[in-house]
């Protein structure tokens, strides 16, 4: 199918072929190219005047004079809430491909075979490889008012089992986006 062919070619790295895909993408009109686009958006900045250009034309019906820039964030949302619009058959080995380029397990992630509750168009990288979060792992507890470094205004994760009482704060699991730890005698997991 051509157009599969032409988003194929976005991630090209012989001279010239990107462009040329580009081009032919934004003769064609076709708005399923339009999740592939906003993609490379995010991995070629110094594209992003040229692809956002063709985002808009393919666009120009829903965006109802709406300017949604070259920010590559501005795009995804746009797009989480356009969900009349599918991706090229082939998209999703298309961005198995792309994400495997920078850590080859996502590749498992955007498996054919994989069931997913969110639209593959929906899914973006969360900025580092997999595995490169450390998981927060039976850490130490203080007592509430050991922790001075927490105000009263500061949210945290409570967790309460068998009379053990836990609470873990928002930014620390910032930084670390789960725990493990034994609560009650029980083994609990939180991802965040």
């Amino acid at each position: 199918m051509l157009l599969d062919a032409l988003v194929s070619n976005l991630t090209h790295l012989a001279p010239g072929t990107r462009e040329r895909a580009l081009s032919a993408l934004d003769d064609l009109g076709d708005p399923r190219a339009m999740p592939a686009l906003i993609e490379l958006l995010r991995f070629d900045a110094g594209e992003a005047p040229l692809i956002t250009g063709i985002l808009e034309r393919l666009a120009s019906e829903r965006l109802a004079g709406e300017r949604i820039g070259l920010e590559w964030a501005n795009w995804v949302e746009w797009l989480q809430k356009h969900d009349e619009i599918q991706s090229n058959p082939g998209f999703r080995a298309w961005k198995a491909h792309l994400f495997s380029r920078i850590d080859p397990a996502f590749d498992s992630f955007l498996a054919p075979d994989l069931p997913h509750r969110v639209r593959i168009e929906e899914i973006v990288w969360g900025g580092v490889r997999k595995g490169h979060i450390p998981a927060l792992t039976n850490p130490a507890h203080i007592k509430p008012e050991e922790a001075a470094y927490l105000t009263p205004q500061e949210l945290v994760f409570g967790i309460s089992i068998n009379g053990d009482h836990r609470a873990y704060p928002l930014r620390i699991l910032d930084w670390h986006e789960m725990f493990n730890d034994v609560v009650g005698g029980k083994p609990v997991s939180l991802s965040y």
